[in-house]
């Protein structure tokens, strides 16, 4: 499923040298309300990441994440 994102004018880039993933959580680093101009796709976006966030911690829980 496409979405046509929708970003402020002038929004300033957003993250850091450690990865998309590590900066959109645990880095804090991108900040997706200074970015994002729809409040129905932000609101979408940091559902994903908190869904996706704890499926992470069920999976570390479990025992079903091998980080080398």
């Amino acid at each position: 499923m496409a979405i046509d994102w929708k970003f402020k004018d002038g929004a300033k880039p957003q993250g850091s040298s450690d990865g998309f993933w590590y900066d959109l959580t645990g880095g804090g680093y991108l900040k997706l309300e200074a970015v994002l101009d729809d409040a129905d796709q932000l609101k979408r976006a940091q559902e994903a990441v908190e869904t996706l966030w704890s499926l992470e911690e069920a999976l570390s829980a479990a025992d079903l994440i091998n980080e080398f």
